[in-house]
C-alpha cells in the first residue's frame, strides 16, 4: 500500500468511540486559543512600549510605525485564529 492510500485511509476511519471526535475539538481549540492569546500579549506589549515611547519624546514617524506594527500584528493574529475555528469546526462536523 503507498504512503497516499495509507494516508487517505487513516483519514477516513471512524472514531472508536463517540467522544472522541469532540475531545479533538476541544483539545485543537485551546491550542488555537492559547496560541492566539500569546501573540495578542505580544500585541499589547507592543503597545505598552509605544505608550512609554511617547513619553520620551520619541519621533513621531516611528511610534506611527510602531503602531502600525501593533495593529497589524493584533490584526493578523484575529483573522488566523478565526480562520483557524473555521476550519477545524468545519474537520470535525465532518468527522461527526
Amino acid at each position: 500500500m503507498s504512503s497516499s492510500a495509507a494516508a487517505a485511509n487513516k483519514t477516513t476511519e471512524k472514531p472508536s468511540v463517540w467522544w472522541e471526535v469532540p475531545l479533538r475539538f476541544l483539545v485543537e481549540t485551546l491550542t488555537g486559543a492559547s496560541i492566539f492569546l500569546v501573540i495578542a500579549a505580544a500585541a499589547v506589549g507592543l503597545s505598552v512600549l509605544v505608550r512609554y515611547l511617547d513619553g520620551k519624546n520619541i519621533d513621531g514617524v516611528i511610534l506611527l510605525g510602531l503602531k502600525a506594527g501593533e495593529y497589524g500584528l493584533f490584526l493578523m493574529d484575529l483573522l488566523l485564529f478565526g480562520r483557524f475555528l473555521y476550519r477545524t469546526t468545519v474537520r470535525t462536523w465532518g468527522e461527526l
